[in-house]
């Protein structure tokens, strides 16, 4: 029966991308009506709507602002891990804007692009970047290398395989925002974590962890589920002293929240072919 399932799930997305990719669905027409338009959305103080990307993928560079609008930032320090080249990540758009981080890559390829692409502002010393294979035993030797704030403002967590893990193995540090990818197959209230041992993602449905689990998790380590990106991708989590109920939905749960993956590229047209932090004095 669970085959049968997924198999009738993938039949849908691939037919609503086919109809995405042949024009009978007008992207923008599909955003009005399904995310801003949509009292689901405007009628609570959910962030989901608030999507908008310079350099994400899923409209995370609009919600991150949004978020911290309403919290307001202490130090704008972010690490990230799983960024690739650094092109297309969640905490890109941040270096525009006077923050400064740890990206943590483990493909030494897209390291040396990264030190090309981002060198004005590795040299401003605004980033730093560790080549390293991350796991739950090294992740916070790697922090401590690195001399990281204990609460930085964000901390982003994408590698497809030990997501589960190694955020499991993140006790000394407890940043204000925590922005998480689940695998939206195994939707709330299933939990389903990728096992401890498979470090590397083999290109199915079986990756990181569900949202119903990283919730669980989570909130265990004092950690409020706030919201999804639309294209169901992220989930953002936020230290419980930062939350209020004045400022965010006060159902956290992941049922609330979930939002399957529609694999929609709406929020982004330019393809990311380098990085400039362009004029500033003017």
């Amino acid at each position: 029966m669970f085959k049968q399932i997924m198999i009738a799930k993938e039949m849908i997305k691939n037919n609503f991308i086919r109809n995405v990719n042949n024009g009978n669905y007008h992207s923008m027409d599909f955003l009005y009506k399904n995310l801003y338009n949509n009292p689901k959305y405007l009628n609570s103080k959910r962030i989901t709507h608030y999507g908008k990307s310079a350099f994400s993928q899923n409209g995370e560079d609009g919600l991150i602002q949004e978020i911290f609008n309403r919290i307001s930032t202490t130090n704008k320090y972010f690490v990230e891990f799983g960024v690739e080249n650094g092109l297309e990540c969640n905490t890109t758009f941040l270096l525009l804007n006077d923050w400064k981080g740890l990206w943590i890559e483990a493909d030494k390829k897209s390291c040396s692009e990264i030190q090309e692409n981002f060198k004005e502002v590795i040299k401003k010393e605004h980033l730093k970047v560790k080549n390293s294979f991350i796991t739950p035993e090294n992740i916070e030797e790697i922090f401590d290398e690195f001399e990281i704030p204990k609460s930085p403002d964000v901390l982003s967590i994408d590698i497809d395989s030990t997501d589960y893990w190694v955020r499991k193995a993140i006790k000394k540090y407890t940043p204000r925002v925590l922005i998480m990818e689940y695998n939206d197959t195994y939707f709330p209230p299933t939990v389903w974590i990728q096992k401890k041992d498979k470090a590397t993602w083999e290109k199915g449905i079986n990756y990181g962890a569900s949202l119903q689990a990283l919730h669980d998790l989570n909130k265990n380590m004092g950690y409020t589920l706030i919201g999804c990106d639309f294209n169901g991708v992220n989930a953002f989590f936020l230290r419980n002293d930062c939350y209020s109920e004045e400022l965010f939905e006060k159902n956290t749960s992941a049922e609330y929240h979930y939002e399957n993956q529609k694999q929609l590229s709406f929020y982004y047209s330019h393809k990311k072919t380098s990085f400039d932090l362009g004029q500033k004095d003017i």
